[in-house]
């Protein structure tokens, strides 16, 4: 009797510890993927925020929804932002909800520290900008946190 019940110890060991193991990648697979698309998301922000501060209006202006574009046109764009003084951002605020994302934070200028956020629509595996707030150079389309 002591052989056996010390056999179904052993087995229900094994087969916690399995679960156990199971469970723990499944885990990290689920949330590694939604720090993935939380790390694209803010990629895109930050490609935006380079471009700003490297001068490269074009390049910021293509990231910006067709419908975003046809609310600012690139002449708007371009004045809005030509000569800033962007030299350092921090994006600390970051969500999403279906295709729908949010990245925020602050942007550095010669002025001080601004907030700065973004509404991001994933089209084609692509984060692209819907909105933007940029707090003393304006702000043009909706941004709102989707998880509110």
């Amino acid at each position: 009797m002591m052989k056996r019940l010390g056999r179904f110890g052993l087995l229900l060991i094994f087969a916690c510890g399995l679960c156990a193991l199971v469970s723990a990648i499944g885990g990290v697979k689920f949330f590694g993927g939604l720090l993935d698309t939380g790390h694209a998301v803010g990629d895109s922000a930050n490609a935006f925020m380079v471009a700003l501060r490297d001068n490269k209006l074009n390049d910021a202006y293509a990231m910006l929804t067709p419908e975003l574009q046809d609310q600012q046109s690139k002449v708007n764009f371009r004045e809005a932002f030509t000569g800033n003084s962007i030299k350092d951002w921090k994006l600390s605020n970051f969500s999403i909800k279906n295709d729908v994302g949010y990245v925020a934070g602050t942007a550095t200028d010669e002025d001080g520290n601004h907030f700065v956020a973004f509404q991001m629509i994933n089209r084609q595996g692509q984060w692209i900008i819907s909105g933007y707030n940029f707090g003393t150079l304006g702000w043009i389309g909706t941004v709102v946190d989707p998880s509110s």
